[in-house]
Protein backbone atom coordinates (compact mmCIF):
# COMPACT_ATOMS: atom_id res chain seq x y z
CA UNK A 1 0.00 0.00 0.00
CA UNK A 2 0.88 3.46 -0.86
CA UNK A 3 -0.24 7.18 -0.64
CA UNK A 4 -1.56 8.62 -3.25
CA UNK A 5 0.54 11.36 -5.37
CA UNK A 6 -1.24 14.54 -5.39
CA UNK A 7 -0.98 14.59 -9.37
CA UNK A 8 -4.51 16.57 -10.98
CA UNK A 9 -4.13 15.83 -14.73
CA UNK A 10 -7.91 17.36 -14.97
CA UNK A 11 -7.65 19.75 -11.76
CA UNK A 12 -10.12 22.72 -11.80
CA UNK A 13 -10.99 25.82 -10.19
CA UNK A 14 -13.59 24.65 -8.51
CA UNK A 15 -13.16 21.27 -6.89
CA UNK A 16 -10.22 20.97 -4.83
CA UNK A 17 -10.10 18.16 -1.42
CA UNK A 18 -10.00 19.11 2.00
CA UNK A 19 -6.67 16.78 2.57
CA UNK A 20 -5.02 14.26 0.47
CA UNK A 21 -2.56 12.93 2.98
CA UNK A 22 -5.08 9.75 3.95
CA UNK A 23 -5.85 8.86 -0.10
CA UNK A 24 -4.42 5.46 -0.98
CA UNK A 25 -3.11 3.48 -3.79
CA UNK A 26 -3.02 -0.65 -3.50
CA UNK A 27 -2.37 -3.29 -5.31
CA UNK A 28 -5.41 -5.71 -5.27
CA UNK A 29 -2.99 -8.68 -4.66
CA UNK A 30 -1.98 -7.09 -1.23
CA UNK A 31 -6.01 -6.93 -0.52
CA UNK A 32 -6.35 -9.54 1.47
CA UNK A 33 -3.01 -8.83 3.75
CA UNK A 34 -4.44 -4.78 4.71
CA UNK A 35 -8.33 -5.46 5.01
CA UNK A 36 -9.64 -7.08 7.90
CA UNK A 37 -10.56 -10.68 8.61
CA UNK A 38 -14.37 -11.07 7.32
CA UNK A 39 -17.06 -11.85 9.62
CA UNK A 40 -17.85 -15.79 9.25
CA UNK A 41 -21.27 -14.18 7.46
CA UNK A 42 -19.78 -12.19 5.52
CA UNK A 43 -16.93 -14.98 4.08
CA UNK A 44 -19.47 -17.58 3.80
CA UNK A 45 -20.46 -14.68 1.58
CA UNK A 46 -17.94 -13.75 -0.05
CA UNK A 47 -16.56 -17.42 -0.90
CA UNK A 48 -20.43 -18.22 -2.29
CA UNK A 49 -19.99 -14.91 -4.86
CA UNK A 50 -16.46 -16.11 -5.99
CA UNK A 51 -18.05 -19.87 -6.54
CA UNK A 52 -20.90 -18.75 -8.13
CA UNK A 53 -18.64 -16.10 -10.74
CA UNK A 54 -16.16 -19.23 -11.34
CA UNK A 55 -19.10 -21.77 -12.15
CA UNK A 56 -22.18 -20.00 -13.47
CA UNK A 57 -22.14 -17.40 -17.00
CA UNK A 58 -20.29 -20.31 -19.05
CA UNK A 59 -22.91 -19.34 -22.08
CA UNK A 60 -22.32 -15.85 -20.96
CA UNK A 61 -18.38 -16.10 -21.61
CA UNK A 62 -19.10 -18.28 -24.61
CA UNK A 63 -20.91 -15.26 -26.42
CA UNK A 64 -18.78 -12.46 -24.79
CA UNK A 65 -16.28 -14.36 -26.36
CA UNK A 66 -17.90 -14.43 -29.74
CA UNK A 67 -18.55 -11.02 -30.44
CA UNK A 68 -14.58 -10.41 -28.89
CA UNK A 69 -13.16 -12.78 -31.66
CA UNK A 70 -15.31 -10.15 -34.06
CA UNK A 71 -13.75 -7.14 -32.84
CA UNK A 72 -10.14 -8.65 -32.91
CA UNK A 73 -10.88 -8.99 -36.59
CA UNK A 74 -11.85 -5.71 -37.01
CA UNK A 75 -9.13 -3.91 -34.71
CA UNK A 76 -6.24 -6.68 -36.67
CA UNK A 77 -8.13 -4.99 -40.22
CA UNK A 78 -7.91 -1.77 -39.68
CA UNK A 79 -5.45 -1.05 -37.21
CA UNK A 80 -1.84 -2.22 -38.25
CA UNK A 81 0.33 -3.85 -35.95
CA UNK A 82 2.51 -1.02 -34.98
CA UNK A 83 -0.20 1.34 -33.93
CA UNK A 84 -2.04 -1.69 -31.80
CA UNK A 85 1.43 -2.30 -29.89
CA UNK A 86 0.91 1.12 -28.93
CA UNK A 87 -2.64 1.47 -27.90
CA UNK A 88 -3.57 0.56 -23.96
CA UNK A 89 -7.16 0.28 -22.59
CA UNK A 90 -7.79 0.76 -18.88
CA UNK A 91 -10.85 -0.61 -17.42
CA UNK A 92 -11.49 1.65 -14.38
CA UNK A 93 -13.92 -0.16 -12.04
CA UNK A 94 -16.77 1.33 -9.50
CA UNK A 95 -16.50 -0.03 -6.04
CA UNK A 96 -19.56 1.88 -4.60
CA UNK A 97 -21.86 -0.05 -2.57
CA UNK A 98 -24.50 -0.42 -5.26
CA UNK A 99 -22.37 -2.24 -7.35
CA UNK A 100 -22.45 -5.14 -4.87
CA UNK A 101 -23.80 -8.36 -6.50
CA UNK A 102 -24.72 -9.03 -9.75
CA UNK A 103 -23.70 -5.76 -11.35
CA UNK A 104 -20.16 -6.11 -10.14
CA UNK A 105 -20.25 -10.01 -11.22
CA UNK A 106 -21.16 -8.15 -14.48
CA UNK A 107 -18.30 -5.59 -14.78
CA UNK A 108 -16.11 -8.47 -13.34
CA UNK A 109 -17.39 -10.61 -16.47
CA UNK A 110 -17.24 -7.71 -18.95
CA UNK A 111 -14.29 -7.49 -18.40
CA UNK A 112 -13.20 -10.94 -18.45
CA UNK A 113 -13.74 -10.73 -21.72
CA UNK A 114 -12.68 -7.66 -22.77
CA UNK A 115 -9.32 -8.22 -21.84
CA UNK A 116 -9.04 -11.74 -23.09
CA UNK A 117 -9.90 -10.12 -27.10
CA UNK A 118 -7.75 -7.21 -26.46
CA UNK A 119 -5.07 -9.81 -25.70
CA UNK A 120 -5.37 -11.63 -28.45
CA UNK A 121 -5.20 -8.02 -30.67
CA UNK A 122 -1.90 -7.27 -29.05
CA UNK A 123 -3.32 -3.93 -27.35
CA UNK A 124 -2.16 -3.52 -23.79
CA UNK A 125 -4.29 -3.54 -20.31
CA UNK A 126 -5.16 -2.17 -17.44
CA UNK A 127 -7.67 -2.95 -14.98
CA UNK A 128 -8.15 -0.76 -11.86
CA UNK A 129 -10.98 0.10 -9.50
CA UNK A 130 -11.79 3.03 -6.95
CA UNK A 131 -13.85 3.33 -3.84
CA UNK A 132 -13.34 5.35 -0.52
CA UNK A 133 -11.39 3.70 2.67
CA UNK A 134 -14.51 4.15 4.70
CA UNK A 135 -18.13 5.17 4.77
CA UNK A 136 -18.58 8.57 6.52
CA UNK A 137 -16.04 10.06 5.08
CA UNK A 138 -13.06 8.71 7.84
CA UNK A 139 -9.86 10.16 8.96
CA UNK A 140 -10.30 13.43 6.09
CA UNK A 141 -13.38 14.13 7.98
CA UNK A 142 -12.23 13.50 11.22
CA UNK A 143 -9.42 16.15 10.17
CA UNK A 144 -12.15 18.62 9.16
CA UNK A 145 -13.75 18.16 12.32
CA UNK A 146 -10.53 18.92 14.11
CA UNK A 147 -10.12 21.75 11.93
CA UNK A 148 -13.36 23.62 13.66
CA UNK A 149 -15.56 22.26 10.22
CA UNK A 150 -14.45 25.21 7.99
CA UNK A 151 -17.60 25.42 5.52
CA UNK A 152 -17.48 24.18 1.68
CA UNK A 153 -14.48 21.93 2.22
CA UNK A 154 -14.30 19.66 -0.92
CA UNK A 155 -14.15 16.60 -1.16
CA UNK A 156 -14.31 14.81 2.30
CA UNK A 157 -13.04 11.41 2.52
CA UNK A 158 -10.60 8.93 2.00
CA UNK A 159 -9.77 7.90 -1.47
CA UNK A 160 -8.72 4.41 -2.26
CA UNK A 161 -7.71 3.32 -5.46
CA UNK A 162 -6.87 -0.31 -6.50
CA UNK A 163 -4.66 -2.00 -9.01
CA UNK A 164 -5.54 -4.98 -10.51
CA UNK A 165 -3.79 -5.71 -13.58
CA UNK A 166 -1.60 -3.12 -14.75
CA UNK A 167 -0.24 -2.52 -18.35
CA UNK A 168 3.71 -3.50 -17.84
CA UNK A 169 2.25 -7.08 -16.47
CA UNK A 170 2.40 -10.00 -18.53
CA UNK A 171 -0.71 -11.49 -16.81
CA UNK A 172 -3.85 -10.06 -17.90
CA UNK A 173 -6.79 -11.49 -15.61
CA UNK A 174 -4.72 -11.74 -11.95
CA UNK A 175 -6.76 -13.94 -10.15
CA UNK A 176 -7.42 -11.74 -7.37
CA UNK A 177 -9.64 -9.37 -9.33
CA UNK A 178 -12.59 -11.87 -7.52
CA UNK A 179 -11.29 -9.80 -4.74
CA UNK A 180 -13.71 -6.80 -5.88
CA UNK A 181 -16.63 -9.08 -4.73
CA UNK A 182 -15.62 -8.74 -1.39
CA UNK A 183 -18.80 -6.92 0.31
CA UNK A 184 -16.48 -5.43 2.64
CA UNK A 185 -14.08 -3.28 -0.32
CA UNK A 186 -17.24 -1.30 -1.43
CA UNK A 187 -17.55 1.91 -0.32
CA UNK A 188 -18.47 5.46 -1.79
CA UNK A 189 -16.67 6.25 -5.34
CA UNK A 190 -15.15 9.73 -6.44
CA UNK A 191 -15.45 9.21 -10.09
CA UNK A 192 -13.64 12.48 -11.27
CA UNK A 193 -10.28 11.87 -9.14
CA UNK A 194 -10.43 8.36 -10.22
CA UNK A 195 -10.46 9.40 -13.81
CA UNK A 196 -7.49 11.34 -13.63
CA UNK A 197 -5.91 8.67 -11.26
CA UNK A 198 -6.58 5.90 -14.29
CA UNK A 199 -5.54 8.86 -17.38
CA UNK A 200 -2.18 9.91 -14.92
CA UNK A 201 -0.88 6.36 -15.43
CA UNK A 202 -1.06 6.22 -19.21
CA UNK A 203 2.30 8.37 -20.24
CA UNK A 204 1.66 9.96 -23.74
CA UNK A 205 4.78 9.45 -24.51
CA UNK A 206 4.60 5.70 -24.49
CA UNK A 207 1.23 5.17 -25.72
CA UNK A 208 0.23 6.78 -29.14
CA UNK A 209 -3.70 5.96 -28.50
CA UNK A 210 -4.95 5.69 -24.70
CA UNK A 211 -8.74 4.61 -23.74
CA UNK A 212 -10.33 4.51 -20.56
CA UNK A 213 -13.53 2.74 -19.70
CA UNK A 214 -15.43 3.73 -16.90
CA UNK A 215 -17.74 1.08 -15.49
CA UNK A 216 -20.25 2.43 -13.67
CA UNK A 217 -23.80 2.09 -12.07
CA UNK A 218 -24.56 5.60 -11.91
CA UNK A 219 -23.03 8.94 -11.00
CA UNK A 220 -20.11 10.15 -8.09
CA UNK A 221 -21.41 10.56 -4.55
CA UNK A 222 -20.22 10.69 -1.19
CA UNK A 223 -22.54 11.86 1.33
CA UNK A 224 -19.41 13.40 4.07
CA UNK A 225 -18.67 15.55 1.32
CA UNK A 226 -22.39 16.47 0.08
CA UNK A 227 -23.64 16.62 3.96
CA UNK A 228 -20.22 19.62 4.28
CA UNK A 229 -20.81 21.58 0.81
CA UNK A 230 -23.58 23.87 -0.21
CA UNK A 231 -22.26 22.93 -3.90
CA UNK A 232 -24.26 19.46 -4.47
CA UNK A 233 -23.09 18.86 -8.22
CA UNK A 234 -19.32 19.29 -6.86
CA UNK A 235 -18.58 15.49 -7.56
CA UNK A 236 -20.54 15.15 -10.92
CA UNK A 237 -19.21 18.52 -12.41
CA UNK A 238 -15.97 17.34 -11.85
CA UNK A 239 -16.10 14.03 -13.07
CA UNK A 240 -17.73 16.37 -16.43
CA UNK A 241 -15.04 18.46 -16.34
CA UNK A 242 -12.35 16.03 -16.12
CA UNK A 243 -13.72 13.98 -18.88
CA UNK A 244 -13.18 16.58 -21.22
CA UNK A 245 -10.07 17.69 -20.31
CA UNK A 246 -8.79 14.67 -21.04
CA UNK A 247 -10.44 14.26 -24.50
CA UNK A 248 -8.94 17.57 -25.03
CA UNK A 249 -5.58 15.86 -24.27
CA UNK A 250 -5.98 12.90 -26.63
CA UNK A 251 -7.52 10.44 -24.54
CA UNK A 252 -10.86 8.71 -25.57
CA UNK A 253 -12.92 8.20 -22.27
CA UNK A 254 -15.94 5.72 -22.92
CA UNK A 255 -18.45 4.43 -20.04
CA UNK A 256 -20.62 1.50 -19.65
CA UNK A 257 -23.20 1.96 -17.26
CA UNK A 258 -24.27 -0.97 -15.87
CA UNK A 259 -27.76 -0.91 -13.95
CA UNK A 260 -29.83 2.31 -12.88
CA UNK A 261 -31.92 4.48 -15.35
CA UNK A 262 -32.04 7.81 -14.18
CA UNK A 263 -28.32 8.66 -14.16
CA UNK A 264 -25.78 11.14 -16.17
CA UNK A 265 -25.38 9.86 -20.06
CA UNK A 266 -21.92 10.83 -21.39
CA UNK A 267 -20.96 11.51 -24.79
CA UNK A 268 -19.55 7.96 -25.51
CA UNK A 269 -21.03 5.25 -23.36
CA UNK A 270 -23.42 1.75 -23.62
CA UNK A 271 -25.89 0.67 -20.99
CA UNK A 272 -26.47 -3.04 -20.03
CA UNK A 273 -28.34 -4.69 -17.31
CA UNK A 274 -27.36 -7.79 -17.03
CA UNK A 275 -23.81 -10.48 -17.28
CA UNK A 276 -24.12 -11.37 -21.17
CA UNK A 277 -25.38 -7.74 -22.46
CA UNK A 278 -22.66 -6.17 -19.96
CA UNK A 279 -20.73 -8.09 -21.84
CA UNK A 280 -21.27 -7.48 -25.37
CA UNK A 281 -21.56 -3.62 -24.64
CA UNK A 282 -18.21 -3.14 -23.67
CA UNK A 283 -17.07 -5.59 -26.34
CA UNK A 284 -19.09 -2.91 -28.54
CA UNK A 285 -17.82 0.50 -26.80
CA UNK A 286 -13.93 -0.85 -26.86
CA UNK A 287 -15.07 -1.04 -31.22
CA UNK A 288 -16.41 2.60 -30.73
CA UNK A 289 -13.19 3.74 -28.90
CA UNK A 290 -10.58 2.28 -31.14
CA UNK A 291 -12.26 2.55 -34.33
CA UNK A 292 -14.12 5.95 -33.75
CA UNK A 293 -17.59 4.54 -35.08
Amino acid sequence: MRLATSLRIGKTASYRAFTYNFDEVIDAADLSRILPALSPEEKFGFDEASKRFEALFSGERVEIAANGAALVRDLKHRLPADERSRTVVSFLIDHSGSMRGLRMMSALLAIEGAVDSLSHANIATEILGFTTASWKGGKSREAWLWAGRPPNPGRLCDLRHLVYGAADRSIRLPWHLRMALRPDILHENIDGEALEWAASRLEGGEWQRRVVCLISDGAPVDDSTLLANEDQDLLTRHLEETEQDLVNQGFVIGTLLIGGEQVREPELFERADEPQEAGIALIRLIGRALLQE
